[in-house]
C-alpha cells in the first residue's frame, strides 16, 4: 500500500512538471505567474518545478521569462550541417584578420543564444557557446532586435531591461540605440555588459530576415575606433552569407517564424 501511495505520488509529480512544459513550449515565453493562473497550480509547487525544470536544462530563463529550451526541439526537424559548422572558418578567419574576440549568436523568441565563440589572448568575453542572454546585452546581441519583428521589439521594450552594468540602457535610450543600429547596420555597445569592454556586432541578413549576428569583442582601447573593425564584419557578413546553401533555413531555423513584412 505505501509503494503503491509512493508511485501515485510520483506519477501526480510527473504529470504536473509534464504540463508545465507543455504549457511553456505552447506559449513560447511566459512568466511563473501565468504558469500559475493558466494552469490553476500552487505558487509554491509552480516555483518548485520550474526551478528543477531550469535545472535539468529544459526551460531557459532571460529576465524573468521562460521559454523552452533546445533541449526540447525535435532532432528529427535538426539540419544534418548546423550554421555553426558553415560559419565555423569565417570565424576563425575574422579572428586573426581583427587579434579581437569573436561571437556568432541568433535569435530565439525574445533572446539571444551564442551559439559559437572565437577568444583573443587580450580582454575578457562574457559570451559562451549555448548561453543565453538578453536581447539588450550588448552588441553581440542588439543587432538581432534591431532586426526583428516589431512585436519582438515591443515586448523587449516594454519589458524589464535588467541592468547588467552602470552603463546598460534603459528602454527609451535602447530604442534609439536601435533605430541608429538598423540606419547604419551595425551596433557599438561599450561596457553594456561588461565595465571596459566594447562590442561591434553586425546581422546577417538573408531574404529580407535576420539569420543570425556576428560580433567582434575587445578592451574600449582595441575598440576605440570601429571603422576596420566594421569593415571586417562587412566582409565576414558577405562570406557567410555566400557560404550558405541556397535554403538558409537549413542550417538554422528560429523556434517562432517570422512573420510577414507588414509585422515591421
Amino acid at each position: 500500500m505505501a509503494l503503491e501511495r509512493r508511485l501515485a505520488a510520483e506519477l501526480s509529480s510527473l504529470e504536473r512538471g509534464l504540463r508545465i512544459l507543455a504549457f511553456v513550449q505552447d506559449n513560447g515565453r511566459v512568466g511563473t505567474a501565468e504558469i500559475i493562473a493558466g494552469l490553476d497550480i500552487p505558487s509554491s509547487s509552480a516555483y518548485r518545478y520550474v526551478r528543477l525544470l531550469r535545472t535539468a536544462g529544459f526551460l531557459t530563463e532571460v529576465d524573468g521569462v521562460l521559454m523552452p529550451s533546445e533541449r526540447l526541439a525535435d532532432p528529427s526537424e535538426q539540419p544534418a550541417e548546423h550554421l555553426v559548422d558553415t560559419a565555423r572558418p569565417v570565424l576563425t578567419r575574422l579572428r586573426g584578420r581583427s587579434g579581437l574576440n569573436v561571437a556568432l549568436a541568433v535569435r530565439v523568441h525574445t533572446a539571444a543564444l551564442c551559439l559559437d565563440t572565437r577568444r583573443a589572448r587580450t580582454g575578457s568575453m562574457a559570451f559562451h557557446p549555448g548561453e543565453i542572454l538578453a536581447l539588450h546585452a550588448g552588441a553581440s546581441a542588439t543587432p538581432l532586435l534591431a532586426a526583428a519583428p516589431a512585436s519582438v521589439r515591443r515586448q523587449v521594450l516594454r519589458g524589464k531591461l535588467q541592468r547588467f552594468t552602470a552603463a546598460t540602457p534603459d528602454a527609451a535610450t535602447l530604442r534609439v540605440e536601435l533605430e541608429t543600429a538598423e540606419r547604419l547596420g551595425y551596433h557599438v555597445s561599450r561596457g553594456w555588459l561588461t565595465p571596459g569592454m566594447t562590442a561591434v556586432g553586425m546581422p546577417v541578413i538573408v531574404a529580407g530576415h535576420c539569420l543570425c549576428a556576428l560580433s567582434l569583442i575587445g578592451t574600449d582601447g582595441e575598440l576605440a575606433e570601429v571603422t576596420r573593425p566594421v569593415a571586417l564584419l562587412r566582409d565576414a557578413v558577405a562570406e557567410l552569407t555566400a557560404n550558405l546553401p541556397s535554403h538558409p533555413a537549413t542550417v538554422w531555423t528560429s523556434p517562432d517564424i517570422e512573420r510577414p513584412a507588414d509585422d515591421r
